[in-house]
This record gives C-alpha cells, sequence and structure tokens, in this order.
C-alpha cells in the first residue's frame, strides 16, 4: 500500500490549513497502518513531496520548486533500497528536524 502525503504534514502553510491538517492526519494513519499490518506481511509505504515545479495552486507558483523528474527518480531509488519513507527535498529536511527546526520552518513558510 502506497500512500501519498505531504511535507505540510510536518509544518503547517496557514494559507491552506485544512489541506495540512489532512495531510497531517493521513501521516498519522499511515503510521498506524504500518504498525497494524506488519503482523500480516502487508507494506505501507509512505511517499512525502515537497512543493514541486507543477501548476498545483495556480500557474507559477512553484516555478522555483524542484522538478517532478528529480521527485520521480529520488522516490525510485528509495523505493529500491526498501524504504518505506520516501522523502525529497524540503520534505527530508522537515522529516529529520528537530522541534525548533521545525517552529523555524513554520514561521519561513507563514511570516507574520
Amino acid at each position: 500500500m502506497i500512500n501519498v502525503t505531504s511535507g505540510l504534514a510536518f509544518v503547517p502553510y496557514t494559507k491552506v490549513p485544512v489541506y495540512s491538517a489532512t495531510k497531517a492526519f493521513f501521516h498519522s494513519f499511515t503510521l498506524s497502518l504500518q504498525y497494524l499490518l506488519q503482523s500480516k506481511n502487508i507494506e505501507v509505504i509512505e511517499i512525502i513531496p515537497p512543493a514541486l515545479n507543477t501548476d498545483l495552486g495556480g500557474k507559477g507558483l512553484h516555478d522555483a520548486a524542484p522538478p517532478v523528474s528529480d521527485f520521480i527518480q529520488a522516490i525510485f531509488n528509495q523505493l529500491q533500497a526498501g524504504k518505506t519513507e520516501l522523502t525529497f527535498s524540503f520534505s527530508e529536511v522537515l522529516v529529520k528536524a528537530n522541534p525548533e527546526e521545525l517552529k523555524s520552518a513554520f514561521q519561513r513558510l507563514n511570516p507574520s
């Protein structure tokens, strides 16, 4: 099973609170499924993309973000390596961040 969440599961973007909260829920749900299904030999994989250079949210909004092709290559490499938490770019930073780093990322993403 493969679930797709978002880096916003770890640091919400206040302009899209429902989207961020839904991704946080799905991250938590995925962790629970991984635990519950391990005894049944069902692998649950979480893909945690960052913002990518797409038109999601509006044309030109993510032009400075990494290209989708780089993301796809990184995800396939991690799948081949047997990882179950697949990250890339800024999402990888957020997944590995400590509480102070998450607070700083929140402030950068949501300036006053």
